[in-house]
């Protein structure tokens, strides 16, 4: 089983979430209370559950455990009285958006139409291990994702490849549940056709801003912002859109925003700064370049270059120490 935990409170936010605490309660569906929540996300045999717990006690001190140079292990034990929510899947702000559904990758590229199998499960053998497979039943079609390698696999259609897919899985003991389901599908399934890129949200665009911040060198690489011509005309829709976000990303300068909004990360001498705000994200280092991401203009990067624009990163990054919690 694979399992990740993410405390959500006033204090802590994750970067992948971004934004405030209430923005990223709004996003999960949830009030936002004094002592926050712990999110577990699991994911047992292919499925994917999501666990919300009142107690954050157990993840704090996992926390400082981990931040003091332990091993932050989990162990403290886990009162099933404050569970709050069960919900199936995990949300797509955390990575539970479509994913490869044999090598789990993150980017799928293709979807079938498949069958939707319930795999039936006997006694274990002998009374040990894991139950045993004891058939299967097809009880409707569902939605199959695959990545590109694995599409290649399952087109080619052959038995080597079939063992090919079966050690993407991510271990060496594929469990004989996922086999049975996977067999199924491999035997039975419509042609693919080419996956729909995933909805543009709020929580997604913040997800992308962070991924930009990860991976500055590669973004920068990949769109070589210094070739880009900058242009002002004020007629430009996206530029009205970029005028907006920068007017609003300048009066946190005078109206401190919730924290959170507001986050900084070392790059060598200089600093990569981020701020969100409720439809956009500026992303940017403090000796080069910044982008800003729109909400009403989905999947595009907005660059950003000059004094005002180094100006307000640092004045951003400035403002950092006077964001409290309270």
């Amino acid at each position: 089983m694979d399992q990740r935990v993410m405390l959500l409170a006033p204090d802590h936010v994750s970067d992948e979430l971004g934004g405030s605490y209430q923005d990223a309660c709004k996003v999960l569906d949830l009030e936002p209370i004094p002592g926050g929540y712990a999110v577990y996300l699991m994911d047992t045999m292919n499925h994917r559950t999501t666990v919300i717990y009142a107690d954050t006690g157990p993840v704090r001190q996992a926390k400082q455990n981990f931040e003091g140079g332990g091993d932050g292990d989990l162990s403290a034990t886990l009162n099933l009285g404050d569970i709050l929510d069960i919900r199936i899947g995990w949300p797509e702000e955390l990575g539970g958006g479509p994913r490869c559904q044999f090598c789990r990758h993150t980017d799928p590229a293709w979807l079938y139409e498949g069958a939707e199998v319930e795999v039936l499960l006997g006694e274990p053998l002998f009374g040990v291990g894991p139950p045993q497979v004891i058939g299967t039943d097809v009880v409707g079609c569902m939605d199959w994702y695959a990545c590109s390698d694995c599409y290649e696999l399952i087109q080619a259609a052959d038995q080597g490849s079939w063992h090919r897919l079966l050690d993407r899985y991510g271990s060496h003991d594929v469990p004989m549940p996922v086999q049975a389901a996977w067999r199924e599908f491999w035997l039975n399934h419509r042609r693919p056709t080419p996956a729909p890129p995933p909805a543009w949200t709020p929580a997604r665009r913040r997800a992308l801003a962070n991924h930009i911040r990860l991976h500055w060198d590669d973004w920068v690489a990949r769109y070589p912002l210094d070739d880009v011509v900058f242009i002002s005309e004020p007629g430009t829709p996206e530029l009205a859109g970029v005028n907006r976000a920068l007017a609003a990303a300048r009066a946190y300068l005078d109206r401190p925003p919730q924290p959170g909004r507001i986050r900084s990360y070392p790059a060598g001498l200089a600093s990569i700064v981020r701020a969100d705000g409720d439809d956009w994200s500026l992303i940017g280092r403090t000796d080069a370049h910044a982008i800003i991401l729109l909400d009403d203009v989905p999947d595009v990067l907005h660059p950003l270059k000059g004094p005002r624009t180094t100006s307000l990163l640092h004045g951003l990054k400035e403002l950092l120490p006077h964001l409290t919690t309270e």
